[in-house]
């Protein structure tokens, strides 16, 4: 049996397990790359973990540190109890807006997961001091759809880009890997249309389909007891006494890293920093002021995305070297012309398919199995991968607002009260119009 149907045999095991997750979705991923190693000819044994050490890795576990600073030194929480104690919270359809608005910028830049946990208890606390003027249910929904389509604002924002860009990096003449800002560019439109979408069609239909008007709308007592919990969240803020400078410090970090993702891409700066080493500057600034505990931070890190990232690298170059990628793209390519296929067809096809299954599986499973399958597209037409990589590896496994099983943040959203249907109905037509949107604005973008 050749290398590349035996790479393709692990990867199509590989994909039934990241559908079922009867095993960890880290595990899968590791196994699928020791797998790799350990078979193919032409794999080295090291390059099974040599990802582990990568700039991407490195990146992410960087700014895991850096943007749980901002919650573990309550600053975070700070600028979500200022907005509401505005006018704006007065209004329901312009607070949905503006909670909107700040959680697609927020999610860009820190991890969007944590944004929803902060957000819901501050919504909440809102919806309570309100009297009725403002209802929980009614904007915890769009702010963790909001948080899922704006951590693909930026490569940090969610982890799908971030392993794609794991995945790309294996190939030879992309080593560098993608920008800190490469998706923003077509994200801005998206972002825009999401923010359109709830202003508008949006709010009417979760007024229709949620029934805040009904006499049972407020009979789950979770507004209750998240505002309870937000009360109690800010007495054991207080109890710690966090000094104000730590948060402060925090942002100014976050800032700093910013600025710094920016300057790697300037020629006088490549050979002193890239991406990784400005994350754990940042990192070693906050857990050596004190802002982050060594040990909390060490044994709250993501290690199951750390894991994926590391492992999905194997398992990207295991697909490239056997040849198994490029046979899948092949067969791809003979679906739509051979190597007279109009790239653009091609990625819409991979943004289509991508965004509908990323709404059932793990994004970060999804990226991991679609990048280097698109890569070898883009080589076997003589055109670089970057356009694809970002269009399906980071765009479109992040638009996962149509169920509340494709992303954490719909998930996280889920204990408010809400049927599997009122994600169908409210975040499935703004699932097909940023389909739609993707599929003109990523060939606009990103030329071939």
């Amino acid at each position: 049996m050749s290398s590349s149907t035996i790479a393709i045999i692990i990867t199509i095991l590989a994909i039934i397990s990241f559908v079922l997750e009867k095993i960890p979705l880290a595990m899968t991923a590791l196994i699928a790359s020791l797998a790799m190693g350990i078979i193919l000819p032409e794999m080295q044994l090291s390059d099974v973990y040599a990802g582990f050490a990568s700039t991407t890795v490195m990146m992410v576990a960087g700014m895991c540190i850096v943007g749980n600073a901002l919650f573990e030194t309550g600053m975070a929480e700070k600028i979500g109890e200022k907005i509401g104690e505005t006018k704006i919270a007065k209004n329901e359809r312009l607070f949905t807006l503006v909670v909107v608005v700040i959680c697609l910028i927020m999610s860009a830049f820190l991890s969007n997961s944590g944004t929803i946990a902060m957000w819901m208890p501050l919504i909440a606390a809102v919806a309570a001091k309100s009297k009725g003027s403002v209802r929980s249910k009614m904007v915890i929904l769009p702010a963790g759809i909001a948080c899922a389509i704006g951590g693909a604002g930026t490569l940090v924002g969610s982890t799908s880009q971030q392993t794609a860009n794991a995945a790309l990096i294996t190939y030879k003449g992309y080593e560098d890997g993608l920008g800190l800002f490469d998706q923003t560019a077509v994200m801005i439109p998206l972002c825009l249309i999401t923010i359109v979408y709830f202003a508008t069609v949006g709010y009417s239909l979760m007024k229709k389909v949620l029934k805040p008007e009904a006499p049972g709308f407020n009979d789950n007592n979770y507004f209750a007891q998240i505002a309870a919990a937000s009360a109690e969240n800010s007495e054991k803020t207080e109890k710690k006494d966090v000094p104000a400078w730590k948060g402060w410090l925090s942002l100014i970090v976050l800032i700093g890293c910013i600025i710094g993702f920016i300057l790697t891409g300037q020629p006088m700066f490549k050979p002193y920093l890239n991406v990784g080493i400005v994350a754990l500057i940042g990192a070693t600034i906050l857990i050596v002021t004190g802002c982050m505990p060594l040990k909390k931070t060490l044994a709250e890190l993501d290690w199951n995305t750390l894991v994926i990232l590391g492992a999905a690298q194997g398992f990207a170059l295991g697909l490239n070297v056997s040849g198994g990628g490029k046979v899948i793209a092949e067969a791809i390519l003979k679906l739509f012309g051979g190597s007279s296929a109009s790239p653009a067809v091609l990625m819409a096809a991979g943004i289509v398919v991508t965004t509908v299954l990323t709404n059932f599986m793990s994004n970060t499973a999804l990226a991991a199995m679609m990048t280097p399958i698109y890569v070898e597209i883009a080589l076997s037409l003589g055109i670089s991968p970057i356009p694809f990589v970002i269009a399906v590896g980071a765009v479109a496994t992040n638009l996962a607002c149509a169920t509340p099983v494709g992303t954490p943040c719909c998930t996280q959203t889920l204990p408010a009260g809400y049927k599997y249907m009122d994600y169908v109905k409210i975040g499935g037509p703004l699932c097909i119009i940023l389909i739609i949107a993707a599929c003109i604005f990523c060939p606009m973008f990103y030329h071939f």
